[in-house]
């Protein structure tokens, strides 16, 4: 009897229970990452760390049930919960401590983009003060003729968040917060049924009597022959 594919070998059940386990406290490092990726100067480290927590995350659901929809129900949840949480984390945080700020546009500068020019303004506070992230792309910032004149933003006092049109609507952040509760459910719901489907797979194939739970198929015919051969 040939022995079965690597497709068709469950894991033991502890496995399945561990592996579920880890899976359950990804959201808690996809959470972290995303409000990390709301400072400028953390964005691109955030970027790499999101996708690589999020793949990883679907590779363990997927080591424990090899079906499609848990690899697009992690990808779908998985990218809401990081994506999400840092919106909702900006602007908590913007409206509890932003301030409205006068500032000066000192300079424009441009760059090539994939439609045409981009325009790049230097700031600087009118009260002298110094301001973080003052290199902002739009809100405003559109020519050349910009520079010198003055405008009121929404400043982050502390420096972590760039700043922001002084207009911004915060009025979505009660259903930006449950949304993010909701991902994060519907997440924990993903793993508890691939938890279900891998202790199901595990007890329909449960390992033969005297093989270890880790051991690959056939392993204990090659050995029982390399003994007969001394």
């Amino acid at each position: 009897m040939a022995p079965r594919s690597r497709k068709n070998v469950a894991w033991p059940p502890h496995v399945v229970r561990r592996l579920a386990r880890t899976a359950a406290l990804a959201p808690l490092l996809m959470v972290g990452i995303g409000v990390l990726g709301t400072g400028p100067d953390w964005f691109p480290a955030a970027l790499i760390l999101g996708v690589l927590t999020v793949a990883l995350a679907i590779s363990v659901l997927m080591a424990i049930a090899t079906k499609g929809w848990v690899f697009f129900a992690g990808l779908v949840i998985g990218l809401a919960v990081v994506l999400g949480s840092g919106l909702v984390f900006r602007a908590a945080l913007m409206r509890s401590q932003g301030q409205r700020t006068e500032v000066r546009i000192t300079s424009v500068y441009t760059t090539r983009g994939k439609t045409g020019p981009v325009y790049h303004c230097r700031l600087k506070r009118t009260d002298g003060r110094p301001m973080a992230h003052a290199d902002i792309v739009g809100m405003g910032c559109d020519g050349t003729r910009d520079a010198g004149t003055t405008e009121d933003l929404l400043v982050d006092p502390s420096g972590w968040l760039a700043p922001q049109p002084a207009d911004a609507d915060f009025g979505s952040l009660p259903a930006g917060v449950v949304g993010v509760g909701v991902a994060i459910g519907l997440w924990e719901l993903t793993v508890r049924r691939t938890r279900r489907i891998g202790l199901r797979e595990a007890a329909a194939n449960p390992v033969p009597p005297g093989r270890p739970s880790g051991t690959k198929p056939g392993a204990g015919n090659r050995s029982r022959k390399k003994r007969k051969r001394r």
